[in-house]
């Protein structure tokens, strides 16, 4: 089961007490997914499961049967049909430009959004990325104002079959999880950006030292060959005496690390000094094979 349907089925498995908060909740199905006839309405939902809760609903609030059956046409999804004169009414006016519901109490907000999201909406699994849309079939405008006065900004997307609002800013997607009082995936959504941003900085940390450690490793083979180099031609001699002995323990012991290779060198040197006596050593052993090059020529 995907993330989006567990939420769903969540909802669905959720009773509703107050009989306003129950009207809020299927006023959110119909006004996002009902289609009006003269004979009857029309729900057209995703999965046989909302749809059986659709049916529900309209048990609950019109006291009337609804009937499930596939999509016209054999179309993805199921369609539920029934006849209220109430129903009708209220969805009537909707569509010529009325409030989608009255707020009775505390609660009716959040059921309403919880019956957008049964019956209309999707969102996806916040470990791989952050979308929540809605494919609403009625007043798609009047659906993004009533998100943006909730502080939620929607984005729309036309599409060839229908008309997406959506939202891709994670913090939107968490109020409105919110707002509907689904804090269980309010949770789940704030968790998985936790988690990510872990991982991130681990992986960020992780990068970091390795490059160091890399970083590190062509600088001591540099220094080490070109060790060798001033050895094959017999030129460490020339180096200074601390700078002497400095580059023949280099060359027998490449194997250590410079904290390791410090701790052999009398008198004490710290790790930072032992790496600028390299360097030294680098620069001058440059200096003296250039000029050996040149003799040769």
């Amino acid at each position: 089961m995907s993330f989006s349907a567990e939420q769903k089925a969540e909802i669905a498995a959720q009773p509703i007490k107050a009989l306003c908060c129950k009207k809020a909740f299927l006023c959110g199905i119909l006004t996002a997914r009902a289609t009006l006839s003269e004979e009857h309405i029309s729900v057209s939902v995703s999965t046989r499961d909302v749809a059986q809760r659709v049916v529900e609903a309209v048990r609950e609030v019109y006291s009337k049967d609804a009937l499930i059956s596939t999509m016209p046409g054999g179309g993805r999804g199921y369609c539920v049909r029934f006849s209220s004169p109430a129903a009708q009414r209220f969805l009537s006016g909707f569509l010529s430009g009325d409030a989608f519901f009255d707020l009775k109490c505390r609660l009716c907000q959040s059921h309403f959004l919880r019956g957008l999201f049964l019956a209309a909406g999707r969102v996806t699994d916040p470990t791989k990325q952050y979308i929540l849309e809605f494919s609403v079939k009625n007043c798609v405008d009047r659906f993004a104002e009533l998100f943006t006065e909730l502080d939620i900004l929607p984005r729309i997307s036309k599409k060839p079959k229908e008309t997406v609002i959506y939202f891709k800013n994670s913090a939107y997607i968490e109020d409105f999880f919110g707002l509907a009082g689904m804090n269980n995936t309010a949770f789940a959504l704030m968790n998985a950006k936790i988690q990510g941003e872990i991982r991130n900085n681990v992986n960020r940390v992780a990068n970091c030292e390795t490059n160091n450690i890399n970083k590190a490793v062509s600088a001591s083979a540099g220094q080490i060959a070109l060790i060798a180099e001033l050895a094959s031609n017999g030129l460490i001699s020339q180096l200074p005496d601390e700078l002497q002995k400095t580059a023949i323990l280099r060359l027998q012991h490449s194997d250590l690390s410079l904290s390791q290779l410090a701790a052999l060198i009398t008198p004490y040197i710290s790790k930072p000094g032992l790496s600028h006596r390299l360097k030294r050593i680098s620069e001058l052993g440059e200096e003296l094979l250039n000029r050996r090059r040149k003799h040769n020529k």
